[in-house]
């Protein structure tokens, strides 16, 4: 690098942990793995087979075994630190080894007792050319502190071949002894992940299994990713920096070349002051997350850094991919409706489940994807778009960015991170209708909870966006339940349900189920929460269709709903329950953070038999806070004697709160679970 800067002193931990195992690392002695059928294992380098005996040299001396007596060889390739045999063995000087063999098991356990493992070191430097060329390496040290922190010893790296190289430089286990285990090429395996998928069959995975993971072994683990960088194919590193377990350092290093300097783009939140000085971003003793629910995502409170190279802007990323992608094409459709159209690609396109980032050529033209009759998320809304545009309506692609993976980030261009595909559909009065070919069971104009309220990529104007949230009534279900009461308690229940929304959308993946395991799922979906539940008829809308509105309706008879006391008939109201555990606590740490808007209007109609009277109904409640409202009220009929009628709507259109605001929200569901739990009481005249 003769026009490289050249790092402060304060960066040098992982540099030099480059320099020294590139300078200091002896060739590898552990070549091969010899397992004997007695259960020994040698490591060291094969030198010959013959006259039935297999010749090595172990630990620098000769040794040979009968061939019937070997079990299976292991045959390895040379990886740095191959010749370390315990943790003294390790190279002395380097920061990053001591600094992670350094706190004792015990200590991290008194510390962090909810923990697994505990990340004790974290360094990523990103290297990068003004020719393009960029290089990845990473260095890892985390220390196993209970049995299910085991599975941190699986990893992997996704690449692409031909395009990309990724390799382990090494893997290590210290185990508590202080032995050394060495990761084997055994354990790896290089896997197409779309190999079924020709025509998306680009992406791989190195996929891997340290070591002896076992309470008290410290694991070490290096990598490298290499790669060349272009505006359609760049390097994008978004790093978030605390994680569910806690970590003691984390750091990333970006190292360029004079003329690379510039052409790189750096954004980061949520980070301490000064961050990212000289070209470090750096993290120590990073709490421990502990999910809970309606949390929002790491990378909205996190600190969080994003690397793109090269450097861009916003519309020139929507050309880009508009050029490459055919997005501007119209085919032929003369006349053909929207709606027409729409169900012609949700229904006779395939859906392939295979991610934008899968595609480093990026998706197929519409005009492929329509001859063949599959394609991607991305593909199919292309093909909507271009089908649209033939028959004369306005139709624009943008590229939605899913909530739950945190803000956008927008200083950054790139197509990184936008996940879902959307057409804007203009009609002449300029009214928008937004459609999501994401899945069969969408509707029109139907968007999935990840993605109202979204920040977006425009691809028609290249600038970022935000998806509508639409209202809470285009997200609703209603239900209309009428009770018939015996006098021996028992019940004959009507259910009617009326689905909007995503609502709708999770409901029509039942016609996919013959008549038998419909009846059945039917039956287990009213006996949830009820025993002995006789179902007698059920009967639904079309879901093939994917209609505005789904509706379903069940006829059940309830033995014992009411449990009679002398005159007194005493109920509550039947499979009404709502649960309130996701409010179980009395206070929360983080912010509140929804998918999607939600509204519900539930109507019961409780009939005593002939001959009793309302004795005690119960009470009612109305309760508003920012963005939630509850309104639900018990009472009795006037003009039908020995009824009991029940309304309530629950709306909430917030897709984020203030966490101050989650005590009137916690009192809001219990309030609706408390309401709906209340007995009614008739009584024999």
């Amino acid at each position: 690098m003769r026009h490289a800067r050249f790092p402060r002193p304060h960066v040098l931990s992982v540099l030099s942990v480059l320099w020294v195992l590139s300078v200091l690392a002896s060739p590898a002695l552990a070549g091969e793995g010899i397992y004997l059928q007695s259960g020994e294992e040698y490591f060291g380098t094969i030198e010959r087979i013959a006259q039935g005996r297999l010749h090595a040299v172990i630990e620098g001396r000769a040794q040979e075994f009968p061939l019937n007596q070997v079990h299976r060889i292991e045959f390895q390739r040379p990886r740095l630190l191959d010749d370390v045999a315990k943790a003294s063995d390790l190279p002395r000087g380097v920061p990053f080894f001591a600094e992670a063999l350094g706190p004792s098991t015990d200590e991290l356990r008194k510390r962090f007792p909810q923990a697994g493992i505990v990340v004790l070191a974290d360094e990523t430097v990103v290297m990068v050319r003004a020719s393009g060329a960029w290089e990845l390496k990473r260095f890892e040290a985390w220390r196993i502190l209970e049995d299910r922190g085991a599975d941190s010893a699986m990893r992997s790296l996704t690449y692409f071949p031909g395009r990309e190289q990724a390799e382990v430089l090494f893997g290590l286990t210290v185990a508590p002894d202080g032995s050394v285990a060495h990761l084997s090429d055994m354990a790896m395996k290089d896997e197409a992940l779309y190999a079924r998928l020709p025509a998306y069959n680009f992406q791989h995975r190195l996929r891997f299994t340290l070591k002896g993971a076992v309470p008290g072994a410290t694991l070490f683990l290096a990598t490298a990713h290499r790669g060349k960088a272009s505006l359609l194919e760049p390097l994008v590193l978004d790093r978030v920096f605390w994680e569910t377990e806690p970590i003691l350092r984390r750091s990333v290093q970006l190292v360029a070349e004079d003329g690379a300097k510039t052409l790189v783009a750096t954004a980061a939140a949520n980070g301490p002051k000064d961050w990212g000085k000289d070209g470090l971003w750096e993290i120590k003793d990073a709490p421990q997350l502990f999910r809970e629910p309606m949390m929002p995502p790491e990378e909205a409170f996190a600190p969080r850094l994003l690397i793109a190279y090269p450097k861009t802007e916003w519309p020139d990323v929507a050309r880009a991919f508009l050029e490459r992608a055919g997005g501007a094409a119209a085919l032929p459709t003369k006349g053909v409706p929207p709606r027409a159209l729409f169900d012609q690609v949700r229904l006779s396109v395939r859906l392939e489940h295979v991610p934008l980032e899968a595609l480093p050529d990026g998706p197929a033209k519409p005009d492929t994807v329509l001859v063949r009759g599959y394609g991607t998320e991305v593909e199919r809304a292309l093909l909507l778009a271009a089908l649209l545009r033939g028959a004369g309506h306005k139709a624009d692609l943008v590229l939605a960015r899913p909530r739950q993976d945190g803000p956008l980030l927008d200083t950054v261009a790139r197509l990184d991170g936008f996940a879902d595909a959307i057409v804007r559909l203009t009609a002449a009065n300029g009214a928008v209708t937004w459609l999501q070919t994401d899945d069969e069971d969408r509707g029109f104009g139907e968007l999935a909870p990840e993605v109202q309220g979204a920040e977006a990529l425009d691809l028609a104007t290249g600038k970022v966006i935000a998806i509508p949230v639409p209202a809470p009534a285009a997200e609703a279900t209603t239900r209309t339940v009428e009770v018939a009461l015996a006098p021996d308690g028992a019940a004959t229940v009507s259910d009617r349900y009326t689905l909007r929304g995503h609502c709708a959308a999770e409901f029509r993946g039942l016609k996919d189920l013959t008549r038998d395991q419909l009846a059945k799922w039917a039956a287990r979906y009213v006996g949830g929460q009820a025993t002995g539940v006789d179902l007698v008829e059920f009967t639904h809308s079309d879901f093939a269709n994917a209609n505005p509105e789904e509706r379903l309706q069940f006829t059940y008879r309830l033995p014992a709903v009411a449990e009679k006391a002398g005159d007194f008939l005493v109920l509550r109201l039947p499979n009404a329950a709502v649960s309130a555990t996701d409010v179980g606590r009395t206070s929360r740490e983080r912010d509140l953070f929804w998918s999607g808007v939600e509204r519900e209007e539930t109507a019961f109609v409780v009939k005593a038999p002939p001959g009793y009277a309302v004795y005690a109904v119960g009470g009612k409640s109305e309760l508003k806070g920012g963005g939630w409202s509850l309104t639900a009220e018990f009472a009795t009929d006037p003009s039908a004697k020995g009824t009991v009628r029940f309304r309530e709507t629950w709306e909430r259109s917030a897709l984020t709160a203030a966490k101050d605001a989650y005590a009137a929200y916690r009192d809001a569901r219990i309030a609706r679970s408390r309401l709906r739990g209340e007995v009614i009481v008739f009584v024999k005249e």
